[in-house]
Formats: C-alpha cells, sequence, structure tokens
C-alpha cells in the first residue's frame, strides 16, 4: 500500500522557466568527457595516457581509496585532453569521438538469471563497468561500501533539483529496465522505499506498483536524505542507501545487455523561456546543450545547491540539470524601494508574496553579507527540522560535538538555509565543510 510522507518546511514557491514535458534529441557532439569535479570524496588516479584510444567503456580513472571503482569512457574515441585543476586535481577526461562505436563488453544476465547470481558476482560485473558508485551511502552520500547490508536502499524518481527531468520522461519505454533494477534492490537490501511527487503520479502508470511512498510537491521533499529523515526509527537506518532512477535504469540496462548505457535525459532551464527535455550521450560539452549564452549568465547544475560550470566545460556523471541564471554583477539603485513583483521571498520582503503567479530567481544577494541575528528563517525552511544557525556557530567555534547533537549528519545539503538567510551566509556551504571534515577524519 503506499504511503504518504507529510512535510510542512521546504521551498514551495512557483518558478518560471519550469521545463515541459516534450522530448528532443541532439546531434552527437564533438567531444564527451568525464569528470572529477560533480563526486564527492574522490581521490581520483588516472589509468590512460593523451592521445590514447578508448572504446565506449574503458576504465579512464579510478578512486585511490578503493581501485575497484572506476569511471569509464561514456563513447568510443582518444583521449584528446586530460585537464587538471588547483594543486593538479584532476578535473575532467576529454574525449574525441568517433564515428564508430566499439564498447567493452561483459556477460549480459537475463531477468529470470538475477535470483541465481551470487551477490559477489553482481557487485564486482557493476564495478568492473564503472556503474557501482550510482549507489550511494549515507549519511555522507560517499560510494556505497559493498562489504555492507543496507537497512534500506530510497530510490528517488524525481531526481535532485526542482528542474531536474521528469521521470515520465526518464521512465517513457523503460519498464522492463526498471522491474529489473527493482529486483536488483532487493538482492541488497530487505527494503527497497520508492518515492514520487504527488503531481507525477498520474503520468507514471508503468512503475506505479513499485512506488511505495509518496511526497508533497515542494523542493526537496523527495529528496533521499528527507526521506529517509522521515522514515529511519533506528541508528543503524543512518547507513542506508540511495539511488536516483536515472541510475537505476543505467545499472539495469548495464547488466541485460552486458554494454556501458551512454545516453542521458537532461533538462536545461532558464527563466525567460521553456525549454525541452534534451537526450544526449553522458558527459556532453555545456556549451553543446545551452546554446548561445550572454556574459550576464551562470550556469549551476542546480537552483539551490548545484556547482557553478564553465561553459567549455562538461557535464558530470551524477548531474542531469542545467539552469541559466540571470547574474547581473550590478548593484540596484535604490534597490530597497523595488516592490519586487516577481521575486521569490521567504521572510515576505516583496510585494510577491501575495501572488500566485512564477517567480524568477536571478543571482543577486540583495545585500551583503553580516553578523547572524538569530531571526530562525533556516530553522522554519529545513525539511530536516535542524537549527542551522546553531550549527554553524559549533563548527566555527570547532566544537564538532555540540554540532553532531544539533543534527549535523542529518543535512540534506539542500541549500535552503544559504537561500533563505537575510544575512546572506553561506551556511550550506559551513554546513557542508563540517559534515566532510568530520567524515575525512573517520576514515
Amino acid at each position: 500500500m503506499m504511503k504518504h510522507i507529510s512535510l510542512s518546511k521546504g521551498f514551495k514557491t512557483l518558478l518560471s522557466g519550469m521545463p515541459d514535458l516534450s522530448c528532443v534529441q541532439i546531434p552527437e557532439p564533438e567531444t564527451i568527457a568525464v569528470s572529477a569535479m560533480d563526486i564527492p570524496y574522490i581521490r581520483p588516479r588516472l589509468l590512460v595516457k593523451k592521445n590514447a584510444p578508448v572504446k565506449t567503456g574503458t576504465p579512464l580513472f579510478c578512486d585511490k581509496r578503493n581501485p575497484c571503482i572506476v569511471y569509464v569512457s561514456p563513447g568510443t574515441g582518444t583521449v584528446q585532453q586530460i585537464v587538471f585543476g588547483e594543486r593538479r586535481r584532476l578535473k575532467e577526461v576529454v574525449i574525441a569521438l568517433e564515428k564508430k562505436e566499439a564498447f567493452i563488453r561483459f556477460e549480459p544476465l537475463s531477468s529470470n538469471s538475477l535470483d541465481s547470481v551470487p551477490r559477489t558476482t553482481l557487485i564486482q560485473q557493476l564495478q568492473k563497468g564503472g556503474l557501482w558508485q550510482c549507489f550511494r551511502e549515507f549519511p555522507s552520500k560517499d560510494t556505497a561500501d559493498e562489504a555492507h547490508a543496507p537497512p534500506m536502499i530510497i530510490v528517488s524518481l524525481n531526481g535532485n533539483d526542482p528542474f531536474s527531468p521528469h521521470p515520465q520522461v526518464v521512465l517513457e519505454n523503460e519498464t522492463k529496465a526498471f522491474d529489473f533494477g527493482i529486483n536488483l534492490l532487493n538482492r541488497f537490501s530487505k527494503r527497497v522505499i520508492v518515492t514520487s511527487r504527488q503531481d507525477s503520479l498520474e503520468r507514471l502508470n508503468g512503475v506505479n506498483p513499485h512506488i511505495t511512498h509518496t511526497v508533497p510537491d515542494f523542493y526537496p521533499a523527495w529528496d533521499p536524505g528527507v526521506v529517509l529523515y522521515q522514515l529511519k526509527k533506528t541508528q543503524e537506518e543512518n547507513r542506508s542507501w540511495c539511488i536516483s532512477a536515472e541510475h537505476l535504469l543505467l545499472v539495469a540496462t548495464f547488466l541485460l545487455t552486458g554494454t556501458y548505457p551512454v545516453k542521458r535525459v537532461v533538462t536545461v532551464t532558464r527563466s525567460t523561456d521553456k525549454r525541452p527535455h534534451i537526450i544526449t550521450r553522458q558527459g556532453a560539452p555545456v556549451n553543446h546543450l545551452v546554446g548561445d549564452l550572454d556574459d550576464t549568465s551562470l550556469i549551476t547544475t542546480g537552483l539551490f545547491n548545484g556547482r557553478s560550470v564553465d561553459p567549455q566545460s562538461h557535464l558530470g556523471f551524477f548531474e542531469t540539470t542545467l539552469t541559466i541564471l540571470p547574474d547581473p554583477q550590478t548593484e540596484e539603485f535604490l534597490g530597497f524601494l523595488h516592490p519586487g513583483m516577481t521575486r521569490p521571498t521567504v521572510s515576505k520582503t516583496f510585494l510577491s508574496c501575495l501572488t500566485r503567479a512564477p517567480k524568477t530567481l536571478d543571482c543577486n544577494l540583495h545585500g551583503e553579507e553580516r553578523a547572524c541575528i538569530n531571526c530562525g528563517y533556516c530553522t522554519k525552511i529545513c525539511p530536516v527540522d535542524l537549527a542551522p544557525n546553531f550549527i554553524m556557530k559549533a563548527l566555527l567555534s570547532d566544537d564538532i560535538e555540540d554540532a553532531l547533537s544539533y543534527g549535523l549528519l542529518d543535512c540534506c545539503r539542500c541549500g535552503l538555509c544559504a537561500y533563505t538567510c537575510p544575512s546572506k551566509i553561506e551556511l550550506t556551504n559551513i554546513l557542508s565543510h563540517g559534515m566532510d571534515a568530520h567524515y575525512k577524519d573517520k576514515e
């Protein structure tokens, strides 16, 4: 029986530029890349050299912490460039595509043979195929520990952003693969949770039988971290796993076909127009997806918790959304006098709080950073009932024990606390750095 998870906190404002349900396939790009910039905690070790030929599925780099975790080429061609950042940190491996595709092949499985394959064999095949990292483990959301049997696996059908690809488009004609994926998850855990937004249910007839919980239609109710917070009852459940619907389809398709799946569904949104869903190849160039761009725009991989990306870079392994935000980089003259009829507001500063019309987001801070005033807006909007201002103060005082007692590890990094803070404090970054530091100290 499908259950409903009730939440009262989150971002409930309607936004302009929401992608529609149409879908277009764009031509193949000249280059693709595997980026290391969106992979948390990874310590990459290169496995290829410049000008080396690669097939689709050839390992390009691995994680030094566990060399079995590899990231593979989503195309056939030649290593054109290896891009490094500060302190020689690997940013991405760029592949010049060839027209003829050649695959690294594995032994395919059938739906009927899944139950007879040992768990360790499934894990090893996913690791060698470059897809084990689709499984993430709480509370850090690092790559799942294959030696650990999770008490719960959470599957989110709605991505990690308000503008993420709609599950109807992602799951279209993929019912067989999704069924196989759910059966696979049952091999790893006795409890599989599949969540969907309420407004998506009527369009998901093919997968409805697998949906166990529905969530409200406001961000980030469908985030696996929020779902875990609402459902967990024991301390052991803090080490549950999660996987997105997109990645579950990749895992299932790989095991069914024995070849690495390269197709991705992404959205490219901007407030001034509506854009369809785009079918492209994993690691496509950002400028290939966004098209023409002026100098006063910022590209991010999420409205509240994404990273800013260079138009010359490529989309990451975990990224399915590009949002183009206006970034005028100038101060508004007498901005405090403007009524703000189209600006979203949590504190009801602008008159837009009186209307239900879709609002437009931009990069304007509407002020500058100052000391915390204990207004409590971050607490009122936090979907996991934290007090981010108290956690921030504990972290800035190097009192990690206090921060943990306030619930630091329950933070889902949704970005709403930083968004709503009238003092313009980057609360999400502070809490994220605190979580990362605590996790690395335990390694």
